[in-house]
């Protein structure tokens, strides 16, 4: 089941490009453990009208660590989410960029987002999560470093989930399969 929006069209090669250009700006490029919490607590200065907070976990229902409030431009992180990113936990270093991947697209590049209303699930390239997660990906996991790593090595080298390696793994195996196809 989709989320009931859709954003204006974006491949997962115009999110990486995105990711490289967001991690030169920063002076990351070249950089391969990307630091979420230092990143996240520098916006404010990056970013003209980019806020955030860390809330009580009861603040949101236990499936839910995260929110951004594209009518206030705001990131809301979960306590327990933030503390377990700054111990370097691979999934809720993910979860925050993951929401600060919705405010960049949503909130500082204003992506056109629209309720969907049809019974039609949102097509994967045009769901906002599907983006949301897929730029947090390549910027934690940036295709030009690390691309030829094995899932442990991204665990380590990326701080990423187990998870999350072995989904980018694949992916990098199957462009670098298409490579050898043209």
């Amino acid at each position: 089941m989709g989320t009931g929006y859709s954003v204006e069209a974006k491949s997962r090669k115009d999110l990486r490009r995105l990711a490289y250009v967001i991690r030169k700006s920063a002076g990351l490029e070249d950089v391969i453990y990307f630091p979420v919490v230092e990143f996240l607590e520098l916006m404010p200065r990056m970013f003209e009208g980019f806020n955030w907070e860390i809330v009580e976990d009861d603040y949101f229902p236990a499936n839910v660590h995260g929110e951004t409030v594209i009518t206030q431009g705001i990131v809301r992180i979960k306590e327990s989410v933030y503390d377990g990113a700054c111990e370097g936990d691979g999934q809720h270093r993910m979860t925050i960029m993951h929401e600060i991947a919705h405010w960049i697209m949503l909130c500082f590049l204003e992506f056109s987002l629209q309720r969907n209303f049809s019974n039609e699930e949102v097509i994967t390239y045009c769901d906002p999560e599907w983006q949301a997660k897929c730029l947090a990906g390549e910027m934690m996991m940036p295709a030009h470093l690390v691309s030829s790593y094995m899932p442990k090595k991204l665990v380590e080298e990326c701080g990423v989930s187990k998870a999350a390696a072995a989904f980018h793994r694949k992916k990098f195996r199957e462009e670098a399969k298409e490579k050898n196809r043209l």
